[in-house]
Formats: structure tokens, C-alpha cells, sequence
């Protein structure tokens, strides 16, 4: 589709139809091969004469195609919506298309006010519509998981867990960072720290998993992430979770750690904390998610640089020891208990 006026005013209808698309779970469908709109129909639960005009409109960006014979195939954009592609993006494109695609139909109010336009739209904030909606929070939860996967790919062959025997991951949803560390590195524990809700859908998917290793390795922890967080680990992560915070909120969530660190140092001989999340020196995205938190995030939520990380963290009682690129849009930052 050329770039134009049209087409980029038509562009929420490509993003919606992509949420759409993914919530049925199309590709899948069509991972055995090709199949007509009718068979697509009865495979995913939905009309045979609206199949066609969804997949069409997606075709024209790329994602799914149709045969000579004219029945719908998966595109090599498509693929990534099978929920087992290696690099699956399915739920993160059920989220965007979904709940955040319905947020930003409050982004006039929110230029105007400064306010984020989610809670005008729903009349909370994110974390507590998620609470209201089990649906859409099953939704949220793996598409955090989609993000997860290259992240935890890169620290299990990157960082040295070496001298770690306990790891928490602190909002970590439903455990997939840790899923990722813990089976390259069989000598580790997880304890995977969030909501109560999450905790619960959480703990019930790995004990239906059947999973015995992990299961006896991987705990997950209810927390308020405000107040409290499991002290003892060597390690602790917090990734993707401060980006969608105010410097002030951030700093309380940095605290909550810091305690937790503080309270185990006994048991390590120095609890170190990894921060990742976009930094704007790093950021391939920066130009869009100030937009995106104008949407989602809390109020007086801003991009963060790398002066703004190792301020909250001083505030917070931290040291931030490093900082290293993570490809292609965030930043690895690790910190530890300040002298």
C-alpha cells in the first residue's frame, strides 16, 4: 500500500484487523496449508463472509496471501502469529490491536489535557482494567511473554550466572523470563514476583504444564510491587516494568528491591539488580513511545535517559554499575546496593 494521507488514516483499520486476526488465531489455522474463507470460518469461529475482507486488508501490508486457487496462506509476516513460532508475536498483536487500539480512541482528550488516554476511556488505569477484564489480562499476559522470550534468549547465553543460585523477577507475568534462564541453566531457582491474579493464572498454567523440573525450580510470589518484594536472591530483574511509570513511581519500585536486597545481603554476597527497559540513548522506538505512554502509561510518564535511570536509582539507595545496549530497543542496566 503507497504511503499517503489515505492510507495512513485507514491504518487503524490495519491495526485492529491484525488484533483481530491474531485473537482467532488465523495463522494457526493455516499452518497445515491453505484454506478457503469458509474453512477458516469454521476453524476459528467466525462469519465466512467477513474472513475475507479481514485477510484482504491485511494482505495488502504483507501479512497472509492468497494461492493461485485464491484460498488465504500465511505470509512470512503471518507466520509470527502462529502461537509456536519461535519468534511468536501473536499475543502482543492481540494486545495492541485490542485494548491499546481501544485506548487510543481516547488520544484527542489525552494531547489536549496531557492526561494518558486509557483510563478517560476506561475509567481506570491499565493494571486495574486488566483486573476487571480475565480475558483481556490473559491477553496481557502473554504477550508480555512474547516480549520476554528474546530477552530471557540473550541473558541465559549472555550474563554470568555462574555464582547465582536464586533469581526474582520482579512483575515478571506469567514466569517466562525465568522459564528461558532456568532451562539453560539447570542449577538456578526462580521466583517470579507479581499481582495476585497473575500469580494465580500463572501458577495454575505451569502445574497443568506437567513440567516436573521446573515446577519444583520456579515459585511465583504474590507482591505489591510498591511495598514489598521476596528478599534472599542473588539476583533480582526488573524488565519492561519501569517504563510505564512516573519518576516517582519508579523510585518506590526501585526502594521496594532495594529492601529486598538489603534485607538478603546476608545470604548473597552482593544482590545485584538489572534494570531493562528503553533507554532513549538505545531506543530504536523512541520516537513513537512517548506516544504510547501518552496512552497507556501513567500520568507524568515520560522516556527515560540514562541520567534519569541513575538518578532514580541514587534516590532509591542504588548504584548502577553498568550499562549495556540490548538490541534493538532496550538497555541492560545493573545496579547494586550503594555504600
Amino acid at each position: 500500500m503507497e504511503v499517503s494521507l489515505v492510507g495512513l488514516s485507514v491504518g487503524t483499520w490495519i491495526a485492529s484487523s491484525l488484533g483481530v486476526a491474531a485473537r482467532l488465531g488465523i495463522a494457526d489455522a493455516l499452518a497445515e496449508g491453505p484454506a478457503t474463507g469458509a474453512e477458516l470460518a469454521k476453524a476459528v469461529g467466525a462469519h465466512p463472509d467477513a474472513i475475507p475482507p479481514l485477510l484482504r486488508t491485511l494482505a495488502m501490508v504483507g501479512v497472509f496471501g492468497q494461492d493461485e486457487e485464491g484460498r488465504y496462506v500465511n505470509s512470512a509476516l503471518s507466520e509470527q502469529l502462529r502461537t509456536d513460532h519461535p519468534q511468536s508475536l501473536r499475543y502482543l498483536c492481540a494486545l495492541t490491536g485490542g485494548l491499546y487500539f481501544q485506548a487510543s480512541g481516547g488520544l484527542f482528550d489525552a494531547v489536549r489535557t496531557g492526561r494518558p488516554a486509557l483510563p478517560s476511556v476506561f475509567g481506570v488505569p491499565l493494571y486495574e482494567q486488566l483486573e476487571r477484564d480475565p480475558e483481556t489480562a490473559a491477553i496481557f499476559d502473554r504477550a508480555m511473554e512474547d516480549l520476554a522470550r528474546p530477552v530471557a534468549a540473550a541473558l541465559a547465553e549472555h550474563y554470568p550466572f555462574e555464582g547465582v543460585r536464586t533469581v526474582v523477577d520482579v512483575g515478571g507475568g506469567n514466569g517466562a523470563l525465568l522459564k528461558g534462564i532456568l532451562a539453560a541453566h539447570p542449577h538456578l531457582h526462580g521466583i517470579c514476583a507479581d499481582r495476585p491474579e497473575v500469580c494465580g493464572r500463572a501458577e495454575g498454567e505451569l502445574r497443568r504444564s506437567g513440567d516436573q523440573d521446573l515446577i519444583d525450580r520456579l515459585t511465583f510470589q504474590p507482591i505489591d510491587v510498591f511495598r514489598e518484594c521476596p528478599p534472599g536472591a542473588d539476583l533480582y530483574v526488573l524488565k519492561n516494568v519501569l517504563h510505564d511509570w512516573s519518576s516517582g513511581s519508579a523510585v518506590r519500585i526501585l526502594s521496594s528491591v532495594r529492601d529486598a536486597m538489603r534485607a538478603g545481603a546476608e545470604q548473597s554476597a552482593r544482590p545485584v539488580l538489572l534494570v531493562i527497559d528503553p533507554l532513549v540513548e538505545h531506543d530504536a522506538g523512541a520516537a513513537i513511545r512517548p506516544l504510547i505512554k501518552l496512552v497507556i502509561g501513567e500520568d507524568r510518564t515520560r522516556e527515560r535517559s540514562e541520567a534519569d535511570l541513575r538518578k532514580e536509582a541514587a534516590e532509591a539507595g542504588l548504584e548502577v554499575l553498568s550499562v549495556t545496549p540490548l538490541p534493538p530497543e532496550l538497555t541492560v542496566a545493573a545496579c547494586a546496593l550503594a555504600d
